[in-house]
């Protein structure tokens, strides 16, 4: 999403995110998440979305823990990060030497043990 400018996402997303958006701030301000308060919100921010999805998304919300479901989180843990081009680009002038060792640290990868079951037997 970062990657793509504003004017390119579609209007469905975007709907989607200013809900998605309006409920956490509801949720985190302790308020009920309803469809007229999704709708200040939405408007306040200067947004506007077609009438059905505020609707929609206070209905989906009832009688959730949406406070359960962002304490939670993703679960699939943070990726790495980007490994850098091939040549790279140079260093800058001053403490280029030092930072340059610290990333070529190298990171050892666990054993794995013997295990004495089969997953599919």
């Amino acid at each position: 999403m970062a990657e793509v400018p504003a004017a390119e996402v579609p209007q469905a997303e975007k709907d989607e995110l200013f809900c998605a958006y309006a409920a956490m701030i509801l949720q985190d301000s302790e308020l009920e998440i309803s469809e007229d308060k999704l709708n200040t919100l939405i408007k306040a921010a200067g947004g506007s979305i077609d009438a059905f999805f505020p609707t929609l998304f206070a209905k989906m919300c009832q009688g959730k823990d949406i406070e359960s479901m962002l304490k939670f989180g993703g679960g699939g843990g943070g990726g790495g990060g980007g490994a850098p081009a091939a040549g790279g680009a140079a260093p800058a002038a001053g403490g280029g030497g030092a930072a340059k060792e610290e990333k070529k640290a190298v990171v050892e990868e666990e054993e794995e043990e013997e295990q004495d079951f089969d997953l599919f037997g």
